[in-house]
C-alpha cells in the first residue's frame, strides 16, 4: 500500500510539472511576437526619421539590413542609416556609411546621392578662413568627382553653388595667410600665397589686391637681393669718376 501511494504521489508530481512546463512553453510562444516583414520595418524607420527619432531609425534600419540582407529594403536601409547619422550631425559616421554604400553598390541609382552627401559631410565640417581648410578642400574634391562622374544628375545645380563657396573660402584663406606673412615681413612666403590667389582663383573678389601685394613683394625682394653699393673699391671708383 505504501509503495502504491508513493508511486501515485510521484505520478501526480510528474504530471503537475509537465502541465506547468507546457503552460510555460505555451506562454513563451504566445508572448513571442511574429517577425515583421522588411517593408513594414523599413516604413517604420522612415517614419522615425521624419519624426527626428534618429537613434530609433538607425536601430530599425540596422535590423532590416541584418535580418533581411538580400531584400530590396536592405539596400534602402543602408542609405537610410547614413541619412540618420547625417541628420544627427554625426558627419564622420555618416561619411563612412555613404562610402560603404557606394563601395557595396557601385551601380545603384542612389550612388550620386551618396557621393553628394559625402561632399556635404566634409562641407558641413569646414572651418573659418583663418583655420585649416582640409574639410573645405575635401568637399570640393567630392563635388568635382560627382560632377565629372554624373554631369547630368539632379544635384549639379546645388553642387555648383557649393563648389563656388568652397573656392571662395580657399582663396580667402590664402589671402589671409598672405597678409599675415606680409605684415611679419616674410615677403617670399607672402608672394607665394598671393600668386596662388591670382593664378588659381581669378574670380576671387580680392584678386586685384592680391596682385598689388605681388608687385610690392617682388619689389621688396628685388631690392633686398641687390648688393649694397659700398666698400673701398666702390668709393675709389666714384672718386676717379668725379675727377673726370
Amino acid at each position: 500500500m505504501k509503495m502504491q501511494k508513493a508511486t501515485r504521489f510521484l505520478l501526480i508530481l510528474t504530471l503537475a510539472a509537465f502541465l506547468g512546463g507546457c503552460s510555460t512553453i505555451k506562454g513563451w510562444f504566445k508572448s513571442k511576437k511574429p517577425e515583421k516583414p522588411p517593408d513594414v520595418m523599413a516604413q517604420e524607420g522612415i517614419t522615425q526619421l521624419k519624426k527626428k527619432k534618429y537613434d530609433d531609425a538607425i536601430e530599425t534600419f540596422e535590423k532590416v539590413r541584418d535580418r533581411y540582407p538580400y531584400s530590396e529594403q536592405a539596400i534602402l536601409a543602408q542609405i537610410k542609416v547614413a541619412d540618420a547619422y547625417f541628420y544627427k550631425k554625426k558627419y564622420d559616421e555618416a561619411l563612412q556609411a555613404y562610402k560603404e554604400f557606394e563601395k557595396l553598390h557601385p551601380t545603384n541609382k542612389a550612388v550620386p546621392y551618396a557621393i553628394f552627401h559625402q561632399g556635404l559631410c566634409y562641407y558641413r565640417q569646414r572651418s573659418t578662413i583663418d583655420r585649416d581648410q582640409t574639410y573645405t578642400f575635401k568637399a570640393l574634391q567630392e563635388f568635382r568627382r560627382l560632377k565629372k562622374k554624373y554631369p547630368k544628375c539632379e544635384y549639379i545645380p546645388k553642387v555648383d553653388k557649393y563648389m563656388q563657396k568652397c573656392r571662395n573660402d580657399l582663396a580667402a584663406h590664402e589671402f589671409y595667410v598672405g597678409e599675415f606673412y606680409f605684415r611679419t615681413k616674410h615677403y617670399k612666403s607672402a608672394l607665394d600665397r598671393f600668386q596662388v590667389v591670382a593664378q588659381e582663383y581669378p574670380e576671387f573678389s580680392k584678386v586685384g589686391e592680391a596682385k598689388n601685394y605681388i608687385n610690392q613683394c617682388q619689389e621688396i625682394l628685388t631690392h633686398k637681393d641687390e648688393k649694397p653699393k659700398s666698400g673701398f673699391l666702390y668709393n675709389i671708383t666714384n672718386l676717379f669718376d668725379a675727377r673726370w
